[in-house]
């Protein structure tokens, strides 16, 4: 089992039997023999009750996907009317998706498009600092579909990106953690289609020249995102 793909203590993972209804629960001790000890699974105030020999599937997120594995419960520890269920993982974790990064589905990251020079990445920190209205080599405006930690879908209009090109982006992450300021990102072309008589594009980049804080912060948007939606969908179900 790689590293980053290990459960670790304090990770916040979903608990199904059947793959609809999805119970929040929290790794709370990992022990010697390798069991996972977590809090009680609650499902909109309701708790799921296990017992010994049950099986569930345990779902929980990474930088690169959301992985599933099998676990059966092997005990059950109760302290002041709670109780802990004691699971022992049965599979390898199960990517939820064959991309290397999840990409996950947006529709309120706007971005612009600026045209890009060899070194470019090295200045990117300077050009955030400035509006983009003032700046000359801004090309086109665009709406970011799909988004992971090293890729994005675009939608464009009337501007043709052609494959290989290079350009440099400017994210708008409107509604995350207070409006989070907008920054540069370097992108490659990888596919480009068009949809549509009336000129709108479909382009698929992939990202280059990432700072390690720009992964750190596209990865924590990628997770409240998807935790975010699974919260919804729970309401949404109901009981």
């Amino acid at each position: 089992m790689e590293n980053d793909t290990l459960i670790v203590i304090g990770d916040r993972i979903d608990l199904t039997i059947d793959g609809k209804r999805f119970y929040k629960a929290r790794i709370d001790d990992i022990t010697r023999q390798g069991f996972l000890l977590i809090s009680s699974p609650i499902y909109r105030q309701a708790q799921l009750r296990l017992r010994i020999f049950d099986e569930v599937y345990i779902v929980y997120y990474r930088i690169s996907g959301r992985y599933i594995v099998l676990a059966r419960v092997v005990d059950i520890l109760e302290k002041n009317d709670i109780y802990y269920p004691v699971l022992e993982v049965l599979t390898d974790p199960e990517k939820d998706q064959r991309r290397e990064y999840y990409r996950l589905p947006v529709n309120s990251i706007d971005t612009a498009l600026y045209e890009y020079t060899d070194g470019a990445e090295l200045t990117l920190a300077l050009r955030e600092d400035t509006e983009a209205s003032e700046e000359e080599n801004r090309l086109a405006d665009a709406r970011a579909k799909d988004i992971s930690v090293a890729g994005i879908g675009l939608i464009t209009t009337k501007w043709e990106c052609k494959q290989d090109e290079r350009y440099m982006l400017k994210l708008f992450f409107d509604g995350f953690k207070g409006n989070s300021p907008p920054f540069m990102v370097c992108a490659r072309v990888v596919r480009s289609v068009l949809t549509s008589e009336s000129g709108i594009y479909e382009v698929g980049m992939q990202m280059f020249g990432l700072t390690k804080n720009k992964t750190s912060f596209l990865s924590r948007y990628i997770l409240s995102e998807q935790q975010k939606r699974i919260v919804q969908q729970r309401l949404v179900e109901g009981d």
